[in-house]
Formats: structure tokens, C-alpha cells, sequence
């Protein structure tokens, strides 16, 4: 009997589809004689769910009440559904607007802007979805089978993930950190200052984080082989909390603790009050892709949900 696999995008920016279709000439090896890809916005103009599918790949979390019906209809006609991406698994880089009310970046979106034209001096509303009062993970709303971080994760991590869930197979993450996987030397030297990505040239064969580059490696999830910090580059979180860490940024703070001890006699001048206060923007480093899934996954001023 032929398998049926559709894909569908919710609230995302299409990165995670291109990847799967970096996959190339490899595709074949998926969608052959005995598996049928039956719904796909970027490659197939269908313009219903199907009643049933094998298997369902989303992309994106939820960010509007259209992507609350898109995905419980999805749920309800795949036997397995698939999160492919940040997004979909923790939020992604959208989920930091739930440090703000939906009014005021309607407004700055529309309305403020440099750039935007507007006439009438209010944000559109005609005819639009309404947004949710936040942006959740996928998983606030239905239940995911598979989890496939990253920003976009690696075609070869939705291939394997879309073949385990075809063959009945279990799909396992990596159960390390970044650290873990990244070439670069570690000494355990304490971190006495905080720069920029851009400020001077860190050595290029030491630990990013022990050079006070704001790298978060030891709280993120392995499996991209550590490229971004192997060039120079610190990791920014993509792939999501490491095994073990429900909030990504509670173990970044856990692990920067460690980093910034205090020995018994302090160096002179050396304040580490002073050192913590001078990481930039702590929210957008320590919960860049996964604030819509933290343990506090919103401003907290704002109050409950509605």
C-alpha cells in the first residue's frame, strides 16, 4: 500500500522546506513507487488537507489562530506528525515578540517603521487571521511525535527522521552539547570579560566562551558538528536545550555561574557583579530560539493568558 507524507508551514519563514529540498537527487530515496507526497504549499497546489496521511512534516509554531486550525486538522488526519525546525519545536526566533504586546509590534510592523507607508496610520486588519494572544511551540496545541530542531535542521536529520517515522522507527537526538562535538581547545580559564561577536579577534583555536564570547554551546543540543563555532562564529542556540535542560537558558546562566566563580583571593578590580551586568541583551542571547518554551515563556508583566 502507498504511504502518504504531506508538509505544510505555519507561523515560519519557509527555511526549513528549502532544506528538505537540499536534499536534491536524495528525495528519490523518499517519495519512490511506494511513498507519495500529497500535500506541499511550496511544490503542489492542493488547497486541502487531506483526510488522511502517513506521515505530516510542520514547519513553524503557532503565531495565529489559522495556524491553531491548521494544525489540530494536521494532527487529526496524520498518524505521525513531525516538527521540523526551531519553530515548530520551541518557537524560534518569533517567540521573542512574547516579550511584547501584540498592539505594539502590529504597530511598529505597519505602522512606524522607516520604511512603511500608511496612510491610514493603523495596522491592517480586513480579512487577517487574528494573531494568538503569544507564540507557542507546536506542541502547546497538538501532540508531536518527532522532534527535528534546528535553524533550518540538516536535510540529512529530516531524511532520517522522515524514514523512522515511514519504517516504524524510533528517531533519536544527539544526547550531548555543542561543546561536545566543537574542535576548539577548552582550558576551564575564568571568564573575565564579556565582548560583542565583532569585538577583536578571538584565538582561533581556543574555547569561544572562555575568550568571553557570548557562545552558547554548553546549554544547546548537539548534532550540526559544531560548524558554527569551529569558523569563529559562536553558537546562538538553534538546535535548542541540550538532553536534560528544559530551559535552554537557565543552563546557559548555569554554565556562565561556573564560568564567572570567584576564587578565594579576587583578582584587583575584577567585579563579577559587574561582569554579569555587562552581558548584552541576556534575553535575546540566552533564549534567542526557544523563549516561547521556557519556563517563563512570556513577559511576565503581562499577566495570565486570556
Amino acid at each position: 500500500m502507498t504511504k502518504k507524507v504531506m508538509t505544510i508551514w505555519l507561523g515560519g519563514c519557509s527555511g526549513c522546506h528549502i532544506s528538505l529540498l537540499d536534499l536534491h537527487e536524495r528525495l528519490l530515496s523518499v517519495f519512490s513507487d511506494d511513498v507519495e507526497l500529497v500535500y506541499s504549499p511550496p511544490l503542489l497546489d492542493f488547497k486541502e488537507i487531506p483526510e488522511h496521511v502517513d506521515v505530516a512534516l510542520i514547519e513553524g509554531g503557532i503565531r495565529n489562530e489559522d495556524n491553531v486550525e491548521e494544525a489540530e486538522e494536521v494532527r487529526e488526519a496524520a498518524d505521525v506528525v513531525i516538527a521540523v525546525g526551531t519553530c515548530a519545536c520551541f518557537g524560534g526566533i518569533p517567540g521573542l515578540g512574547n516579550l511584547f504586546e501584540n498592539e505594539e509590534l502590529l504597530e511598529r510592523a505597519y505602522v512606524s517603521t522607516p520604511t512603511t507607508v500608511n496612510e491610514e496610520g493603523e495596522p491592517p486588519s480586513e480579512d487577517l487571521p487574528e494573531l494568538t494572544w503569544r507564540v507557542h511551540p507546536l506542541s502547546d496545541v497538538i501532540d508531536v511525535d518527532i522532534m527535528v530542531p534546528g535553524c533550518p535542521p540538516s536535510p540529512d536529520d529530516i531524511l532520517e527522521a522522515v524514514r523512522c517515522a515511514l519504517e516504524g522507527e524510533e528517531f533519536e537526538l544527539p544526547r550531548k552539547s555543542v561543546c561536545d562535538e566543537c574542535p576548539r581547545e577548552k582550558k576551564g580559564k575564568v571568564i573575565r570579560s564579556i565582548k560583542r561577536p565583532f569585538e577583536g579577534e578571538p584565538d582561533p583555536e581556543r574555547c569561544l566562551l572562555e575568550q568571553g564570547y557570548p557562545c552558547l554551546g554548553p546549554a544547546t543540543r548537539a548534532g550540526c558538528g559544531g560548524r558554527c563555532p569551529e569558523v569563529g562564529v559562536p553558537c546562538a542556540g538553534c538546535r535548542g536545550p541540550a538532553e536534560g535542560a528544559p530551559d535552554q537558558g537557565a543552563g546557559m546562566i548555569s554554565a556562565l555561574a561556573s564560568a564567572y566563580r570567584v576564587e578565594e583571593e579576587e583578582e584587583p578590580g575584577f567585579d563579577p557583579v559587574e561582569l554579569a551586568e555587562s552581558v548584552p541583551d541576556p534575553v535575546g542571547w540566552f533564549y534567542r530560539f526557544t523563549l516561547a518554551s521556557a519556563l517563563i515563556p512570556f513577559r511576565a508583566d503581562r499577566g495570565e493568558e486570556p
